[in-house]
């Protein structure tokens, strides 16, 4: 009787038994890596869970901090916030919030600048940009960064007319306390040349007026600008000053009948002892120009 041969491993050519090896390698080896993907994608998803459990956390700190005034703390937060999470969605805010405590509430200015600049170059066009922008600009002047100020609050081009004059107000403040008295004027005129006689208006024509008046001794220039304020301001203070110096203008122009006259103006009760000194002040001026050569009175 013929027995059957057992058909084994043996018994199947190497090719083929090594072929089917390396497909069952395969098979365990794409297990594996799935199951190792698996795991990888669940270990980020509980890391990425567990920090925005701590983001959010610190967040809810930091604005208890806040509510309660305790603003040290605060800041404490947002820096441990932007430590943790430098790149995060909520990295934004927490720069913007910090750079805020360190300016309005701190007054760590250095700390501050560099915050509104990283949160500008984070998020150019965020809907707080422009309010960042303008701190940032404040807290420049503020470092005595004066051309940097100016760059700064260039770069804001609000829509409203108003706002642009408000903004070209400060440039022109910054190049007055630079002493820079030229582009000063260059840009104050920007702002009281409107025909709309405002605050800001106001400022600047009262900037103008003491330009030339105390500065530059260019007492004709001042002129216009004191009559502007003392027509138009609503101020009665104001008012006063510029009649007393539209006065004192006139006095140096030889123009001593002028001058009594805008003193006359002030009916203040008690401006009046005052008001007596100087209208004498100006017939004593008279009377010493009776000496003075003609061609320095044109002048």
């Amino acid at each position: 009787m013929l027995l059957k041969r057992n058909r084994s491993s043996r018994s199947i050519p190497y090719r083929y038994r090594s072929a089917r090896g390396r497909r069952k390698r395969r098979v365990i080896a794409a297990s594996t890596g799935a199951a190792a993907l698996l795991l990888i994608a669940l270990a980020l998803f509980l890391v990425l869970r567990s920090s925005k459990r701590d983001v959010e956390g610190i967040l809810n700190q930091a604005l208890s901090d806040w509510d309660s005034g305790d603003y040290e703390a605060a800041a404490d937060q947002y820096e441990k916030l932007l430590r943790q999470a430098p790149a995060s969605t909520a990295s934004t805010e927490a720069r913007l919030q910090l750079a805020n405590i360190y300016y309005l509430k701190l007054h760590r200015n250095e700390r501050a600048a560099l915050l509104y600049q990283q949160f500008l170059a984070q998020s150019p066009s965020h809907p707080n940009a422009a309010v960042a922008r303008e701190r940032l600009a404040e807290v420049l002047a503020d470092l005595g960064r004066s051309y940097e100020s100016i760059a700064e609050y260039e770069g804001l081009s609000p829509q409203d007319q108003a706002e642009r004059r408000r903004i070209r107000l400060r440039i022109a403040d910054l190049y007055y306390n630079q002493n820079n008295l030229s582009q000063a004027l260059t840009e104050y005129a920007k702002v009281s040349s409107s025909d709309e006689f405002d605050e800001y208006s106001e400022q600047a024509c009262t900037r103008e007026a003491s330009i030339y008046h105390l500065a530059r001794a260019q007492y004709a220039a001042a002129v216009p600008f004191y009559q502007k304020l003392a027509s138009s301001s609503s101020d009665p203070k104001a008012r006063r000053r510029a009649l007393y110096g539209l006065a004192d203008c006139y006095t140096a122009l030889y123009k001593f009948d002028e001058a009594l006259r805008v003193l006359q103006e002030i009916r203040d009760p008690d401006q009046q002892s005052y008001l007596q000194k100087k209208a004498g002040e100006v017939e004593q001026r008279r009377r010493e120009s009776v000496h003075v050569p003609a061609i320095r009175k044109k002048g």
